[in-house]
C-alpha cells in the first residue's frame, strides 16, 4: 500500500481486495470476496457494510472487533449511533469510493483507562453488491501504536472523527474530498 499505512493489515487488505476483481473489473462483487486461509487471520479485524435508505448497515463485523469494543454492531445502522451530519459524510464518501474506485485509510485515536490511548487504522475498499443490494465496503480496523496519556472516552471508535483520512488510488484517481463534502451539503439543503 502506497500511503502512510502503519500496519500490514491495510495491504494485506488490498492485495486480496485486487485479487479478487476479474480482468477489467474497477471493483470486485461482494461475492468474489471469499473467506479463505489467506484472509482468515484478518476476519476478526474485519467490518463489511453496505449502503441501504442514506444509512449504513454493518453486514459482518469481525469478532475481534465486538470484542474489543464490547458490542457486536452487526447487522445494525450507523444511523442507531451517529448524528445524521455523520451519516451523510459516510454515505457521501462510500458512494465516492465506488464512483472514482478507490479505498481509503483513517487513523482514530482510541482511549483506554490508566491514561493509555492507542491509534486504530481503517482500511477500506469498495466492494458491489448484486441486485437490489447498495454500495458495499469492506474495511480492516487494526491498532496502529500505543500513544501516550488521554482522557477516557464514552464514545465508541466508529463515532470519533478521524485524526488523519487519505484516500487511496487504485489506478483511477483520488475524488476532493472538499467536492465530495460540498456536494453531501447541497444535496442536504435542497431537501430542506
Amino acid at each position: 500500500m502506497e500511503t502512510g499505512a502503519e500496519t500490514d493489515t491495510a495491504g494485506k487488505l488490498e492485495q486480496y481486495w485486487k485479487k479478487t476483481r476479474n480482468d477489467g473489473e474497477k471493483v470486485p462483487l461482494r461475492s468474489a470476496f471469499k473467506l479463505s486461509s489467506e484472509i482468515a487471520p484478518l476476519l476478526p479485524h474485519l467490518v463489511i457494510m453496505e449502503v441501504v435508505a442514506e444509512d449504513i448497515v454493518f453486514r459482518l463485523v469481525g469478532t475481534g472487533l465486538a470484542a474489543h469494543q464490547g458490542i457486536d454492531i452487526t447487522g445494525k445502522r450507523y444511523g442507531d449511533f451517529a448524528a445524521p451530519d455523520q451519516v451523510a459524510r459516510a454515505v457521501a464518501r462510500v458512494r465516492a469510493f465506488h464512483a472514482w474506485p478507490c479505498g481509503f485509510l483513517s487513523v482514530h485515536m482510541e482511549e483506554y483507562g490508566r491514561g493509555l490511548s492507542s491509534e486504530i487504522e481503517v482500511a477500506g475498499f469498495p466492494l458491489r453488491g448484486e441486485g437490489q443490494t447498495g454500495p458495499m465496503m469492506v474495511l480492516a480496523v487494526t491498532p496502529a501504536g500505543r500513544g501516550g496519556l488521554a482522557s477516557k472516552s464514552e464514545t465508541p471508535l466508529f463515532l470519533r472523527p478521524a485524526s488523519r483520512i487519505e484516500f487511496v488510488d487504485l489506478g483511477y484517481g483520488i475524488p476532493d474530498d472538499g467536492k465530495i463534502m460540498k456536494e453531501m451539503a447541497d444535496r442536504t439543503a435542497a431537501k430542506c
